[in-house]
């Protein structure tokens, strides 16, 4: 029997043969050309450095991409491998996002706190995230 894996075309779950690339729906996928590629790159390169550069958001940017916040969130995720958010659940799921507690926003100097850190999966690391940015919001519209 040969070995299987999923079809490589974005969001498809089907199961084919190792020596395929797609699956019979997307075997006639057709490559992005030369052209869109290189307008792509241009566009997501001048987002990159609209968001490194800029004011607001360089800061965080930056801190992420820091060697002491990938050491420390590596060494996180090693010894809190499960969300901690399914596991109050009864849920044993991969972590997959080392989160802050206190968003980085509010309270900079915790960035690097062992104590302001928690392991998330994606579910609930963007439903965190997306509550806190939405109150934060509202606090500014009432302002």
């Amino acid at each position: 029997m040969k070995p299987i894996h999923l079809c490589n075309y974005p969001g498809c779950s089907k199961l084919i043969p190792y020596d395929q690339r797609y699956c019979s729906k997307h075997e006639y996928h057709k490559p992005i050309d030369q052209a869109d590629k290189q307008e792509r790159h241009m566009i997501n390169k001048a987002v990159y450095h609209k968001r490194i550069t800029s004011q607001h958001e360089g800061k965080y940017q930056r801190f992420y991409r820091s060697t002491a916040w990938k050491k420390l969130s590596h060494h996180w995720l090693m010894m809190h491998p499960f969300c901690v958010q399914c596991e109050s659940l009864g849920i044993y799921r991969k972590g997959d996002v080392v989160d802050h507690i206190v968003e980085l926003r509010d309270d900079w100097s915790k960035r690097l706190d062992p104590n302001n850190l928690q392991t998330l999966c994606y579910a609930h690391h963007n439903k965190k995230t997306w509550k806190e940015k939405h109150e934060r919001n509202e606090n500014r519209s009432k302002k």
